[in-house]
């Protein structure tokens, strides 16, 4: 989409005189590209191991639907294997799909219910809503045990963008999104309110567009996905969120607001990673110019230090593991800047911008992949493309150890997302109220989260 991507740049390079923030149109179809199922197949090799289950229609109604009615045969497991497992490539899985007859219906306009249903068909949906999982959808329950079972037994879910990170106050594994158990799995979606965004809210304040040239991934055939990703235990220090103006790595935050001394001597050895991984895999991959990503660098499994190295960075970046993908977001407002604000990114200059649509395999077998781009500086003499570009390097911001964000401690991650309304309901109700929400949701969830037909709030439909 050069003319859209063009305009965005233009509309980035400067802030308005007023102060108000003037952001680039943002389009449906870069909301889809950023879809874990667009990117991941692509870029795997970099990634967490992850299977992808496309979900029916009839499991984002189950989502929707008020209470939570769990399966009635369900047994969760330990994890089990290595930590290096979770980083194994993988391929999306095909093994178990939805069933046939449910599958593919739709274009990402689910409703639960139709005004024009006669008396008889709302009789029998209200039945189909008090089935247990295992019963109302058993491929897909299936599904989802043996993605489990094959990803080491404890896995994190996500949808197309988001994960559940708010509902991890319901998780019978406090303060994680892991789940060994496919009721594991339906409490924590059904609990979320950054699921309910992806699955009614996703393409709020987009614009659609006509040239889809670049991707095969059409706005109209959206559809909703679950991905369960092998859990692992990442050291927050080491998440970084890197944001791409123009097809340049243009800046760096610290995801995690704590302060962490160590981290100041590697800051030349972290921008060198994820430079490394956005060179090699998505520079000239990614259909849009302008994105942002998020990496996990983690600390090398072996480290040794040569003392006739006096190279001092290849030293620091020889105590870091290569990075790896960990998720790509929208170059959109609703995506947290972090250490920055938007105005800043917006107003960066790019000294080499880079327009154009991802390069395929028949562009990069035919030559410079250069050729493929259009280079918005065209005052260069021709002498000048013969010398070696100098290479843009991002700034990478930190928490410092005076910034008041570093010792907000009082403030837990999410926490306007991470009540029910049901559970609000409760409290209100008094010390009776809250005792009974906690008998009923005790009852659901004993034996190890198998939980029959008992509905009791945290549904994705009613929250304060």
């Amino acid at each position: 989409m050069p003319a859209i991507e063009a305009f965005l740049s233009q509309a980035g390079g400067s802030a308005a005189d007023d102060g108000e923030l003037r952001f680039p149109p943002v389009t449906r179809d870069h909301i889809l590209h950023c879809s874990y199922d667009s990117w991941f197949p692509k870029y795997r090799t970099s990634c967490i191991r992850s299977r992808i289950i496309p979900l029916s229609a009839d499991f984002v109604s189950y989502l929707r639907e008020d209470g939570i009615i769990l399966a009635d045969e369900d047994n969760g497991t330990a994890a089990t294997g290595a930590a290096d497992e979770a980083w194994e490539p993988s391929f999306t899985s095909q093994t178990h799909p939805p069933p046939s007859h449910l599958a593919g219906q739709g274009d990402g306009d689910y409703s639960s219910s139709s005004d024009e249903e006669d008396d008889d068909s709302g009789e029998e949906d209200n039945a189909t809503a008090r089935l247990p999982p295992n019963v109302r959808f058993p491929e897909l329950h299936a599904a989802i045990g043996a993605a489990i079972a094959e990803l080491g037994s404890a896995v994190a879910p996500k949808l197309n963008w988001s994960s559940p990170k708010d509902a991890t106050w319901i998780s019978r594994h406090p303060n994680t999104v892991k789940c060994t158990s496919a009721n594991d799995v339906y409490v924590l979606l059904k609990s979320s309110s950054f699921v309910s965004h992806d699955l009614d809210h996703a393409f709020d304040d987009t614009v659609h567009t006509s040239s889809s040239h670049s991707s095969s991934f059409s706005s109209s055939s959206f559809k909703p996905v679950l991905v369960l990703r092998s859990f692992f235990s990442p050291l927050p220090s080491l998440e970084f969120r890197c944001f791409v103006k123009d097809r340049n790595l243009v800046a760096m935050a610290q995801r995690d607001l704590r302060y962490y001394a160590f981290l100041r001597s590697l800051r030349p050895a972290i921008v060198s990673r994820a430079m490394e991984l956005f060179t090699e895999k998505l520079k000239f991959t990614f259909p849009d110019a302008c994105f942002v990503f998020d990496v996990y660098i983690p600390e090398a499994a072996t480290y040794e230090s040569d003392d006739d190295d006096d190279d001092e960075l290849s030293m620091k970046k020889s105590r870091l593991g290569r990075a790896r993908l960990i998720d790509i977001n929208p170059w959109a407002p609703r995506t947290d800047t972090l250490l920055f604000d938007w105005q800043e990114l917006l107003d960066i200059q790019v000294a080499r911008p880079m327009l154009g649509g991802a390069v395929t395999e028949s562009d990069n077998r035919g030559g410079d992949i250069d050729d493929t781009f259009t280079k918005t500086d065209e005052s260069s003499e021709p002498g000048e493309e013969e010398e070696e570009e100098e290479e843009h390097v991002p700034e990478l911001r930190l928490v410092e150890h005076d910034d008041p964000a570093a010792y907000n401690f009082g403030s837990a991650p999410y926490s306007a997302h991470k009540l029910p309304k049901d559970v609000v309901d409760a409290s209100m109700a008094g010390e009776g109220g809250m005792r009974e929400f906690a008998q009923q949701w005790q009852r659901m969830t004993g034996g190890g989260g198998g939980g029959g037909n008992t509905s009791a709030g945290a549904s994705a439909g009613g929250r304060s």
